[in-house]
């Protein structure tokens, strides 16, 4: 049970447009954005970020491996609002299952490019803090990716930074929409990825 209930999305009339932009994006209204709503200057300052980062179609990052690395940075802080929803937004955009499946093995698994460990790698360390990305991550990075594409890949582990911590912290209830989508592909959760990582 979330510590504060979203606000209805009747009452959400300075932020309605963002809202409901993102929810015609995703199909549904996510409860994180109606709880923010409480202070729309900060929902509408959020989904301003959103649409710049992970829902711009002018990246310079694919959608799918943008995705990937929310899902990572979201696994790795073990928020399972945002993993939950960074699963769905990949499948739809683009990341095949068994990526999906396989993506707490990146480091191992053949079905990643090394440019994906590379940038999930940041994802894992950066995500948790980003002291913990090394030297040596970040070399790994600029052997893939161009200095507008790191920027990238940074913003969107920054972004599922705050996105993590708000609503681990709010106990966000994921959407009806969402549970039913994991449900059917047998979507395991943070804990269980990080369980694997470390067997």
């Amino acid at each position: 049970m979330p510590h504060i209930p979203p606000v209805s999305e009747a009452a959400t009339t300075e932020a309605t447009d963002e809202i409901s932009w993102l929810a015609s994006a995703t199909g549904f209204t996510a409860n994180s954005m109606l709880t923010l709503s409480h202070r729309p200057e900060i929902a509408t300052a959020v989904l301003g970020l959103i649409r710049a980062v992970v829902r711009n179609p002018q990246g310079t990052v694919d959608p799918a491996l943008r995705w990937m690395i929310a899902h990572v940075t979201s696994l790795a802080n073990g928020c399972s609002y945002c993993s939950a929803h960074t699963f769905k937004n990949g499948a739809d955009n683009g990341v095949p299952q068994d990526k999906l499946d396989q993506i707490w093995n990146f480091e191992t698994s053949e079905i990643f490019s090394e440019a994906e460990r590379a940038a999930l790698r940041v994802a894992l360390t950066g995500g948790q803090c980003p002291s913990f990305a090394t030297p040596q991550d970040m070399a790994a990075l600029k052997q893939h990716f161009s200095q507008e594409q790191i920027v990238e890949i940074g913003a969107v582990i920054a972004l599922f930074g705050f996105n993590n911590r708000w609503n681990a912290f709010m106990e966000t209830d994921v959407e009806p929409e969402v549970t039913s989508f994991l449900a059917e592909r047998n979507y395991q959760g943070p804990k269980e990825n990080r369980s694997t990582q470390n067997d």
